[in-house]
């Protein structure tokens, strides 16, 4: 497991023998040394903290991503580096020729296992066995593109069922919820980066506007998994630092892929590697889905919460 690096407090950052060095502002003592080779993404969450051009370097060389924060504290920018995969340019003209019906098979595929993984995760959290029996029904019926617009059906079906307080739009657990699918967005845009896709150019998101048309569509069925450690731990906005810092464990679930057991980290790294196969050999099978089984979570040592100063 590699560590998310949350800074909330001025400091400054700079790279020396490929460790990320975090320093106080104005004065030369080092509070704390990081391997840039342990690190997957980078929060940085006070507008006072400094960045060398050398660390920027650095991190983009090592497939880092940073996710920036604004004055709400929420994310609001994302820095990733470009064209990190050695087939870049290979795995872009296929990402660019998809056909249209794999394009659709593909997203069937996402939106049912969406739809599956909310109705796992409304089990664990003590839902009613028939609406949990209804989201499986939707996604039973998920077609082609999802053309009969089986994603929506489920949503209105699933959050009202699931939240405790408010609406998913509109309640305390907005903010937790955002939080936290920002987390998996960074990561999986990351991890997209790294697999040499063009994360602008999305699956079934094609709006002009967004800059990771891809990563929202590959988000999807690990939602849930938000949802469930939002829900479990009660998590209610206006954020802690703690509660925060609860969130970005969120990529140390344990899910299910292809029979293995895994942290989501590791199943986002398997599930953007399998979309490259499914593209290459045009087939829709080799995409391997993440199966929401608890919030078990990765060993602690693992899970190390140095850089969270």
């Amino acid at each position: 497991m590699l560590l998310t690096v949350t800074i909330s407090t001025p400091k400054y950052l700079c790279v020396q023998d490929n460790n990320l060095v975090i320093k106080e502002r104005h004065e030369d003592k080092v509070l704390d040394k990081i391997p840039l080779s342990d690190i997957w993404v980078i929060i940085i969450d006070n507008p006072q903290v400094s960045i060398t051009a050398s660390l920027m370097g650095q991190v983009n060389d090592e497939g880092i991503g940073i996710l920036f924060c604004g004055s709400n504290h929420m994310p609001n920018g994302l820095a990733l580096p470009i064209g990190a995969h050695s087939r870049h340019a290979e795995i872009v003209e296929h990402q660019l020729t998809i056909s249209k019906p794999l394009r659709n098979q593909l997203w069937a595929k996402i939106v049912r296992r969406k739809i599956e993984n909310q109705a796992r995760c409304l089990e664990l959290c003590g839902g009613d066995q028939s609406d949990v029996k209804r989201l499986l029904g939707y996604a039973r019926d998920v077609q082609s593109n999802d053309k009969t617009q089986m994603e929506s059906a489920a949503a209105g079906a699933y959050f009202p069922k699931l939240l405790p307080y408010g609406t998913r739009r509109e309640g305390p657990m907005t903010a937790p919820l955002d939080f936290g699918y920002a987390i998996l967005r960074s990561g999986i845009a990351q991890c997209a980066v790294s697999h040499g896709w063009l994360v602008s150019r999305g699956i079934h998101h094609h709006n002009a506007e967004n800059a990771f048309n891809l990563v929202d569509d590959l988000i999807e069925p690990f939602r849930a998994a938000v949802d469930l450690l939002v829900v479990k731990e009660n998590i209610l906005g206006p954020l802690s630092r703690m509660n925060k810092d609860t969130l970005t464990k969120v990529t140390s679930v344990i899910v299910l892929v292809d029979g293995k057991e895994m942290p989501i980290q590791m199943a986002i790294d398997v599930y953007c590697e399998s979309l490259r196969r499914a593209v290459e050999l045009k087939d829709s099978d080799q995409l391997l889905l993440p199966i929401l089984i608890g919030l078990e979570m990765a060993t602690p040592d693992s899970l190390r919460t140095r850089g969270r100063l």
